[in-house]
C-alpha cells in the first residue's frame, strides 16, 4: 500500500512539474503570430539517403510533412528515400521531402540541364504546422476512419483526446496543449502493451526534426512546438521506463531499458547517444533515471553470465562502452549494490557487475572447441591459424574492456577508488590458484584472471616511458598504508612471518597515488594471472603426454573383448569418454598457446616487468638507478622494505621471461636484455637477499636460456649482451660460481638432483661466453685476491666430476653386462625373468643417458678452469683428490677392464669415449707444470699405472686425437710421473715405518703441517682438514662446527714430525756413507 502511495506521489510530481514547464509553452505557442513568421517553416531534418547525413544548405529543399490528408497532397519521396523506405519495410519513420512543385523543378530535364527552381507553395498557418507535426512524428490520429498514414504506417486513434476536445467545442486537432494527453492515451493503447516501444521511436522522430533546425531560436514557434515535443516525449519515456504503471499495466519483470540498450543504438528502439544525454539531464530533477539505467546493466551483468564468447554477447560488450562515456552514469554503476558484491571467489566473475564481462574469453568452457575441434587430426597450419583468430578475437574483448574501465576511473574520484577496490578484490580472493593442487570450482576462473591482467597491464602502459621518468612515484610506502592488495600471509623474499608482521603493523599515514595502486595491482594479478596460466600451460602438457600413452594402450586392449559385444560396447564407450577428454585438454592447449603467445600482450607484459626490474634494484641499491650506475657487492644491510615485500614480485619477472626465452626469445628486446642481465647478476652475486633457492636457479635458468641459438640458427637473444655489457664482463663469473657453491645446499628434500641441474646450466652459459678473453682474465684477476672462494668452487666441481664419471661408468658396466646376458640366455630364461632383466637394462639406459650428459659438461668446465685457475687446482687441500680422480678414470677408459665399457649404440647415451679421453688428457696437460700435482699423481698408489699412459698415448696416436705438440708433453708427463714416483718410493723407503702419532688420523699419510681441533683436540693434517671443510663444515671426530680459522697449529707435534724425518734422513745418510765406506775398503782389498 505503501509503495502504491509513492507511486502516486511521485507520478503527481512529475505531472505537476510537466504542467508547469508546459504553460509557459503552450502560451508562447498560442501568441498571435506576424505573416513572416507563418510562412516560415522549419529547416529540413538530415536525409536518411544523404552520406554526410546533411543536404547541402544551397540546396535544402522545403520541409513538408506528411499529414493524415489525402494521398493528392502529400510530398513525392526522392530516389533515394524510396529506396531507403524499401530497405526498411516496417521501420516507422518521418517521410520528409521536397514539395511536388520543387521535386518536379530539380529533376534533369531530358537535354541533361536542370530547369528553374519553383516557387514555394503558400504558406501554412502554426496551428497547421503544429497539428501535422505531433500527427506525424507521434503516428496519432483523431480521425476514426483513418488508422494506416498515406506511408503505410500505423496509426493510433486518440478517442479520448477527440471526445474531450469536442466537449469543450474545440477543433479536432493536435497542438502541445493537448500533447500531454495524447501521449498518455498513446502510450497506454499500444498492440504490444509496451509504452517505451512506442515512445523511443517517436522520440528518435522528434529529435531528428529538432536537429533540422540550423538555430534554436526560441522567438521560432515551430521550433518551440517541436522542442516542447521532444521535452515531453522524453518525459514520457522515463515514465515508461520508471513508472510503466502510469500507463496501466503491470510493471514488466524486468527492466524497461535492457533490450532497448542491447539493439543497435541506431536502430528505432535501440537507446542512442542523444537519448542518453538527455535522460541524463533528467537525473538531477527526477532521481530515478540513474537508478533505471543501473537497473538494466545489473540485468545485463546477469544475463551476461550465463553467456559465452560462442553466443551472441557484443551488444551486451557494447551497451556497456555506451553507457559508460557518460560520468554520471558510471559513477552511479560504481556505487551499485553489485558492483564489488562481498562473494567467495568462485562466484566473483559472475555476482559482480563487471564480472561477467570479464569472464567472457577464449578459455571459457566450449570456447576452445569451437577453435579447434577434432584437435588431433589437424595439421600445423590449421592450428597456427585458428591460434591467430583466437589471438584476435582476445586482443579485441580486451581492447573493449579497457575502455570500459577507463571510463569508469575517469568519472570522478570515488568511481576510482571503487574500481580500485573491485580489483584488488579480484587477486585477494583468488590465493588459492598458486596451490600446488588447485580445485577450478574453488576459484575464478583462468579467462577471467587473464582479462584483469591484461587490463590492468594496458592501465600501467601511461605511466610507463623509457626513460622511467615516472618510477619514483611508485611509492613502497603503499605496503604500510593499509594496502588494498592483502600481502600479509604472503611469502615474503627475505622475510620470516613473524619479521612480516612486524614491518606491516607500523602504518603510515597519507594515500597512495594511483600509479602506485595501479602498480601493486598489476604485479599481484600477474602472480594470479597471466603467470599461473603459464604454469598451467607446462602441466598440461605433460598431462596430455601421460592421457596419450594411456590411450595408445587402451587400443592394444580392444582385441581382448571383441567376441564379447556387451563388454566391447563398454570398453568402445570408456575409451571414447577418455578421448573426449583428451581432445578437450588439447584444445584448452592450443588456445592456452595462442593466448600466451601473442606478440603484442608479451610485449606489454615485459614492459611492466622492465619496470619491476628496475624498481627492485633502486631499492636494494638505494640508488636513481638506472641514472647512477648499480655497484656490486649490494650493501650488507638489506632494507626493511624489499626484505618484506611479497616473492612474486621476483618470482613475476622470473616466470614471465623463464617462459618467453623458451617460447618467443625474439620478442625481447636489447634494452630489456641488459636490465634483466643485470637483475639476475645481482641477486646471484648478492644471494643473501633473496631466500627462495628456487627463484635463484629462476635467474640461472633465464641466462641459460638466453644463451641458446635462435630456430633460424641465430644466436641466442642473450648472448651478444653477454659479451658486451660491461656489468656482465664484470661481475657475471663470479656470480655463477657463486651460486655453483650455494646450490651444493637449497635446503630442499631434492637438493641432490637439483644442484646438478642447476649447475650444468651453470657449465652451458659458462662455455657461451668462454671464448671472451675480457671474462678469462677478469677471473684470472679475482683469483689471486680471492683465492679461498676459488678453491671452494674447484673442490665442488671436482666433487661433481667425481660422482658423475663413476655413475656413468657404473651404469655403462650395468648395460654391458645385462645385455650380454639378454643375448646369450635370453631365450631360455622365464618370461617374469626376462621381463625383470629388460627392466633393469632400461632403468641402467636412463641413469647412463642422465649422467652421461652431464660427464660431458662438467668434464668441459674442469678443462676450462684448469686451463685459467691451474693454482686453485693444485692447493694442498686439492691436488692429492684430483689426481687419483684423473688416474681413476684413466684406468677405466685405457685400463684392462675398459672392454666392460663398451655397450651397443653408445651414441645414444651421448657417450663418445675418445672424445672424453682427450678432454682427461687436456686436463694432466694444462697441469703438468704444477710440481704438487706431478707428486700427487705419482703417490696415487690405487690407480697410477704407467701402462696406462702408455696406453692412452696409443690411442690418442692411432685415432689422432691429438696434434703432435700435445704428444709430445704427453710423453714428457709421463716421464715427470715417472721420475717423481722412483724418487716418492725412495724416500717412502727412507722413512720406514712412521710411528702412528705422526700419521694422519684421516688419510694415515705423514703429517706435514699438524694442527689441533678445538673442540675434538685431536691433531690432524691442515691440507686435510680444509679439504674436509670444503664439503662439510663440522668436525670429523664429533660433529661441532668447526671453521679453517679456529685451528690450532700443533707446534710441538710439527717438531717431533721434523726431529723424526731428520732422524730417519741421518740415518739413511750414515747409512749410506758406511756402505760406501765398506765398498771403498773392499775395493782396496
Amino acid at each position: 500500500m505503501a509503495d502504491s502511495v509513492d507511486a502516486d506521489k511521485i507520478r503527481n510530481k512529475r505531472l505537476a512539474k510537466l504542467g508547469s514547464q508546459a504553460s509557459g509553452t503552450a502560451q508562447s505557442s498560442s501568441r498571435p503570430q506576424s505573416s513572416e513568421n507563418d510562412s516560415e517553416t522549419p529547416p529540413q531534418a538530415p536525409a536518411p539517403s544523404s552520406p554526410t547525413g546533411r543536404e547541402p544548405a544551397s540546396q535544402g529543399p522545403q520541409i513538408n510533412i506528411s499529414s493524415g490528408q489525402a494521398p493528392s497532397s502529400s510530398p513525392l519521396l526522392t530516389p533515394s528515400q524510396s529506396d531507403m523506405q524499401q530497405s526498411n519495410e516496417g521501420a516507422p519513420r518521418i517521410r520528409i521531402g521536397p514539395s511536388l512543385s520543387q521535386s518536379k523543378a530539380e529533376s534533369p530535364s531530358v537535354s541533361g540541364t536542370s530547369t528553374p527552381r519553383a516557387h514555394p507553395r503558400s504558406s501554412e498557418t502554426i496551428e497547421d504546422f503544429g497539428d501535422k507535426t505531433l500527427r506525424a512524428v507521434f503516428r496519432v490520429t483523431l480521425d476514426e476512419g483513418r488508422r494506416i498514414d498515406v506511408h503505410g504506417q500505423k496509426l493510433i486513434y486518440l478517442a479520448g483526446l477527440r471526445q474531450e476536445l469536442q466537449e469543450q467545442g474545440q477543433a479536432p486537432r493536435m497542438s502541445v496543449d493537448v500533447l500531454d494527453q495524447a501521449l498518455l492515451e498513446a502510450a497506454s493503447n499500444t498492440d504490444n502493451g509496451n509504452p517505451m516501444e512506442y515512445l523511443l521511436p517517436c522520440w528518435k522522430r522528434v529529435t531528428r526534426l529538432y536537429k533540422g533546425f540550423r538555430k534554436h531560436n526560441a522567438d521560432d514557434r515551430k521550433y518551440v512546438i517541436v522542442s516542447e515535443a521532444r521535452r515531453l516525449c522524453m518525459s514520457y519515456c522515463i515514465f515508461a521506463a520508471t513508472m510503466p504503471e502510469m500507463f496501466g499495466i503491470d510493471a514488466p519483470p524486468s527492466s524497461t531499458l535492457k533490450p532497448h540498450l542491447l539493439q543497435d543504438p541506431e536502430d528505432d528502439l535501440g537507446l542512442c547517444h542523444d537519448f542518453i544525454t538527455e535522460a541524463i539531464k533528467r537525473a538531477d530533477e527526477d532521481e530515478t533515471v540513474l537508478p533505471a539505467f543501473v537497473g538494466a546493466v545489473e540485468e545485463m551483468s546477469r544475463d551476461l553470465s550465463d553467456l559465452t564468447l560462442n553466443m551472441n554477447y557484443k551488444p551486451y560488450v557494447m551497451a556497456l562502452r555506451n553507457l559508460v562515456r557518460f560520468p554520471p552514469l558510471a559513477v552511479a554503476i560504481t556505487e551499485s549494490e553489485l558492483f564489488n558484491a562481498p562473494v567467495d571467489a568462485e562466484k566473483f566473475e559472475t555476482a559482480t557487475l563487471l564480472g561477467p564481462w570479464f569472464r567472457l574469453s577464449p578459455l571459457h568452457r566450449d570456447v576452445p572447441l569451437n577453435y579447434f575441434s577434432s584437435p588431433k587430426t589437424r595439421d600445423q597450419g590449421f592450428i597456427l591459424n585458428s591460434q591467430r583468430a583466437v589471438r584476435m578475437m582476445q586482443q579485441l574483448l580486451s581492447s573493449d574492456l579497457l575502455d570500459i574501465i577507463n571510463q569508469l576511473i575517469r568519472a570522478s574520484k570515488s568511481a576510482r577508488e571503487h574500481v580500485l577496490d573491485w580489483f584488488a578484490a579480484s587477486v585477494n580472493l583468488n590465493h588459492k590458484r598458486r596451490a600446488l593442487q588447485v580445485d577450478p570450482k574453488t576459484v575464478s576462473s583462468d579467462g577471467f584472471m587473464f582479462n584483469i591482467t591484461t587490463c590492468l597491464d594496458q592501465l600501467c602502459e601511461p605511466f610507463m616511458d623509457a626513460a622511467f621518468t615516472k618510477i619514483d612515484r611508485i611509492d613502497v610506502g603503499y605496503l604500510k598504508r593499509n594496502p588494498r592488495v592483502h600481502m600479509r600471509d604472503e611469502t615474503k623474499i627475505n622475510a620470516d612471518q613473524h619479521a612480516s608482521d612486524a614491518f606491516y603493523d607500523q602504518v603510515e599515514e597519507g594515500t597512495s597515488n594511483f600509479i602506485t595502486e595501479i602498480f601493486f595491482l598489476t604485479a599481484a594479478a600477474h602472480h594470479y594471472g597471466s603467470e599461473s596460466l603459464t604454469t598451467k600451460l607446462e602441466q598440461l602438457e605433460k598431462d596430455l603426454r601421460h592421457m596419450e600413452t594411456q590411450i595408445d594402450k587402451f587400443e592394444l586392449e580392444r582385441h581382448k573383448w571383441r567376441s564379447n559385444p556387451v563388454q566391447l560396447k563398454m570398453f568402445e564407450d570408456a575409451l571414447k569418454k577418455y578421448k573426449d577428454r583428451f581432445d578437450l585438454g588439447l584444445s584448452f592447449k592450443y588456445t592456452l598457446q595462442g593466448i600466451l603467445l601473442d606478440d603484442l600482450w608479451q610485449a606489454r607484459s615485459m614492459q611492466f616487468m622492465r619496470y619491476v626490474i628496475v624498481w627492485l634494484l633502486r631499492i636494494v641499491s638505494g640508488r636513481n638507478f638506472p641514472t647512477e650506475p648499480l655497484k656490486l657487492p649490494l650493501p650488507e644491510t638489506q632494507p626493511e622494505n624489499f626484505k618484506c615485500l611479497p616473492e612474486y614480485f621476483v618470482d613475476g619477472v622470473v616466470s614471465n621471461f623463464k617462459f618467453i626465452m623458451w617460447s618467443m626469445p625474439h620478442v625481447v628486446t636489447s634494452t630489456q636484455g641488459d636490465e634483466l642481465i643485470m637483475l639476475c647478476i645481482t641477486f646471484l652475486q648478492s644471494s643473501e637477499y633473496i631466500k627462495n633457492p628456487y627463484l635463484k636457479a629462476g635467474l640461472v635458468t633465464i641466462l641459460y636460456r638466453g644463451t641458446w641459438r635462435r630456430r633460424n640458427g641465430s644466436r641466442g637473444v642473450l648472448v651478444d649482451l653477454l659479451n658486451s655489457l660491461p656489468f656482465a664482463t664484470e661481475h657475471l663469473l663470479h656470480a655463477l660460481m657463486k651460486f655453483y657453491i650455494e646450490a651444493e645446499f637449497t635446503g630442499t628434500h631434492t637438493q641432490f638432483f637439483d644442484k646438478f641441474n642447476i649447475r650444468y646450466e651453470i657449465f652451458q652459459i659458462i662455455q657461451c661466453i668462454w671464448p671472451n678473453t675480457v671474462y678469462r682474465d677478469n677471473l684470472h684477476n679475482e683469483a689471486n685476491r680471492n683465492l679461498d672462494f676459488f678453491v671452494r668452487f674447484v673442490n665442488l666441481l671436482l666433487n661433481d666430476v667425481t660422482f658423475v664419471l663413476d655413475e656413468s661408468f657404473s651404469a655403462f658396466l650395468t648395460i654391458h653386462d645385462l645385455q650380454v646376458e639378454l643375448v646369450r640366455e635370453g631365450s631360455n630364461m622365464e618370461q617374469n625373468v626376462r621381463q625383470q632383466k629388460e627392466e633393469q637394462l632400461s632403468a641402467a639406459q636412463g641413469r647412463a643417458k642422465s649422467y652421461m650428459q652431464l660427464t660431458n659438461e662438467t668434464v668441459a668446465m674442469l678443462k676450462l678452469f684448469t686451463e685459467a685457475l691451474a693454482e686453485s687446482f693444485t692447493m694442498p687441500e686439492i691436488v692429492q683428490r684430483l689426481a687419483d680422480m684423473l688416474d681413476y678414470n684413466l684406468d677405466a677408459m685405457v685400463g684392462p677392464k675398459s672392454a666392460n665399457l663398451r655397450v651397443d649404440n653408445l651414441a645414444e647415451y651421448g657417450f663418445n669415449p675418445r672424445a672424453l679421453l682427450s678432454e682427461i688428457v687436456d686436463v694432466y696437460l694444462n697441469l703438468m707444470e704444477k710440481e704438487n700435482f706431478i707428486i700427487a699423481v705419482a703417490r696415487d698408489g690405487r690407480s697410477y699405472k704407467p701402462s696406462n699412459f702408455e696406453k692412452a698415448a696409443e690411442i690418442l696416436r692411432k685415432w689422432a686425437l691429438k696434434p703432435q705438440e700435445d704428444l709430445v708433453k704427453w710423453e714428457q708427463l709421463q716421464a715427470k710421473f715417472k721420475i717423481a714416483k722412483e724418487a716418492d718410493d725412495q724416500a717412502e723407503e727412507d722413512l720406514g715405518e712412521i710411528p702412528d702419532e705422526f700419521l694422519d688420523p684421516l688419510i694415515y699419510t705423514l703429517m706435514e703441517d699438524p694442527v689441533i681441533l678445538p673442540s675434538s683436540k685431536i691433531s690432524i693434517d691442515r691440507s686435510t682438514i680444509r679439504s674436509h671443510l670444503l664439503s662439510d663444515p663440522n668436525d670429523p671426530f664429533n660433529r661441532a662446527p668447526l671453521k679453517i680459522e679456529d685451528v690450532i697449529p700443533d707446534t710441538e707435534m710439527k717438531a717431533k714430525i721434523e726431529a723424526f724425518k731428520a732422524e730417519r734422513k741421518a740415518a739413511k745418510v750414515a747409512a749410506m756413507t758406511a756402505s760406501a765406506i765398506e765398498r771403498m775398503d773392499t775395493a782396496d782389498g
